[in-house]
């Protein structure tokens, strides 16, 4: 029987599924997409890859904005979370 996976896990697996996308891309990478957009930022913070990104606008609502991101590279601590991570997936579906 499968482990159910928890919404924690899932929103990592995300994380890592663009990771993933954007390391066999030719950088940079232009998006634009809001979730897109909110990933980069937190993968940044994380330091597993670099990014530019345009300055937030402030929308009408008060909400706040960034209308694109531009993945530059994926730094050498991003290279390696992916291989651990394809490791501990590859474990996971052996065992």
């Amino acid at each position: 029987m499968r482990k159910k996976v928890t919404p924690k896990e899932l929103r990592v697996a995300e994380y890592y599924a663009l990771l993933e996308f954007l390391s066999r891309r030719h950088l940079p990478v232009v998006c634009s997409r809001a979730e897109d957009i909110h990933r980069i930022l937190a993968l940044r913070s994380a330091s597993l890859l670099e990014a530019l990104t345009e300055p937030p606008e402030l929308l009408r609502t008060g909400e706040r904005r960034i209308g694109r991101a531009i993945v530059t590279a994926i730094t050498s601590e991003g290279h390696n979370a992916l291989a651990r991570n394809t490791r501990a997936l590859a474990a996971s579906h052996r065992a």
